[in-house]
């Protein structure tokens, strides 16, 4: 589900006019109405959720259905997720403190860890009431009043996933996107259980189980997947390449900017942390290029929403008439070599014993040491082909932190 194209005038289901007045603004990507409309899709889905739980849980005593049970459970945790995003929402916009000077942009994904936990608990427990029930089926009471109620508990949900969905693109909250998710898998989940009463209401009691055991495996697989997704951004995940390109493309425009390289992006909820190093001409002062490197600061910071951005300077210096030469080998070799993905710093000195090059290459990630010192030693080969003059060549190896792997 893509939540990369928000929408200015988004169709939300019925919810429009009070989504515009909790926002006050038409831009629902903005931090603050990211906020607002994140809190009240939260609390709307633990209301929706607690009146589904107790009415599925009611249905469930009645008739004595285990996947029924199943369900209430499953609405049951929706309730603990719904409530986990209305408080992230909250809490991720809390201002930074001396204990958390990067904010805390990152406390969802520790919240949504821990419901992932107790999601993966529930589902061994329901799967286990599912094995219970197939070893020693019963009759049920399935009477159409209870398929009916069950029918308006999907349509309940289907309104509900749609109307995530649509915020979640319009807020651009990934969140609110696997929330939108959630409740998919949740009329998944509620149908099967539909099709297992119905089952057994014509004579097969056992496709209750069997319906329990599925509802189990979506909720393992939903609290799976919340782990996963969690663990990976609090480990720290490769930035997007877009929004790589972007921030170097920004720092290009700027005059006197040569290039862009070694873009650091940490991402803190929706704030970002960006380093990036630029080259500038040898030539300038000190306080020149100190002047660049916070306009460059400024004009990222103006064009990226909630970032803030360090800009390191590489003065370079191309005067020296073999430096084309070098510069147009590099460019050739990284254009025929894959596992090159650029070069940077590029520095030609001519000392008394005769003329030194060195400069950075960036090859990609997990590149094994033999291969890495192969490309290397053609890399070099090629640039004294094409400089006699050179006496050593020092090639400083690098990986990118937003590389793909090799």
């Amino acid at each position: 589900m893509s939540v990369n194209n928000p929408s200015r005038s988004p169709r939300l289901w019925g919810l429009g006019t009070i989504a515009r007045r909790l926002a006050d603004t038409t831009d629902f990507a903005q931090p603050e109405a990211r906020k607002r409309l994140g809190m009240f899709q939260g609390w709307l889905s633990v209301g929706f959720s607690l009146v589904l739980a107790l009415t599925k849980a009611v249905l469930a005593w009645l008739s004595g259905s285990i996947a029924l049970l199943a369900d209430a459970l499953n609405n049951t945790a929706d309730i603990a997720s719904s409530t986990v995003i209305a408080l992230s929402f909250s809490w991720s916009r809390r201002p930074r403190d001396r204990g958390h000077p990067f904010g805390h942009g990152r406390i969802e994904h520790v919240a949504t860890l821990v419901l992932s936990m107790a999601l993966l608990a529930v589902g061994f427990d329901v799967g286990r009431a599912g094995v219970q029930r197939l070893l020693h089926p019963r009759p049920l009471e399935i009477s159409q009043l209870v398929l009916a109620i069950l029918l308006v508990t999907v349509l309940i949900k289907t309104w509900l996933a749609l109307f995530t969905r649509a915020l979640a693109r319009a807020t651009r909250s990934e969140t609110l996107a696997a929330d939108a998710w959630n409740h998919i898998f949740d009329i998944l989940s509620t149908a099967l259980v539909f099709l297992g009463l119905l089952g057994a209401r014509h004579g097969w009691p056992a496709l209750d189980g069997w319906a329990g055991l599925g509802v189990a495996g979506f909720i393992f697989f939903t609290g799976a997947r919340y782990a996963r997704r969690s663990v990976s951004v609090l480990l720290g995940e490769a930035p997007d390449p877009t929004l790589v390109r972007r921030i170097q493309q920004i720092a290009r425009t700027q005059p006197g900017v040569q290039s862009a390289h070694e873009v650091v992006i940490n991402t803190y909820g929706d704030s970002l942390m960006v380093s990036l190093h630029i080259e500038v001409d040898a030539a300038q002062s000190a306080r020149e290029v100190h002047d660049l490197a916070e306009l460059v600061e400024r004009r990222i910071e103006q064009e990226i929403p909630d970032s803030k951005v360090i800009v390191h300077v590489d003065p370079v210096d191309r005067t020296h008439p073999a430096y084309a030469a070098a510069e147009q080998t590099l460019r050739d070799f990284c254009a025929t070599e894959p596992r090159v993905e650029e070069f940077h710093d590029l520095r030609l000195d001519a000392t008394p014993q005769g003329l030194e090059l060195s400069v950075d290459v960036v090859q990609k990630l997990n590149l094994p040491p033999a291969d890495a010192r192969h490309i290397e030693e053609r890399l070099e080969q090629q640039l004294r082909a094409h400089i006699a003059a050179l006496r050593r060549v020092t090639l400083r190896r690098e990986t990118s932190y937003s590389s793909p792997m090799a």
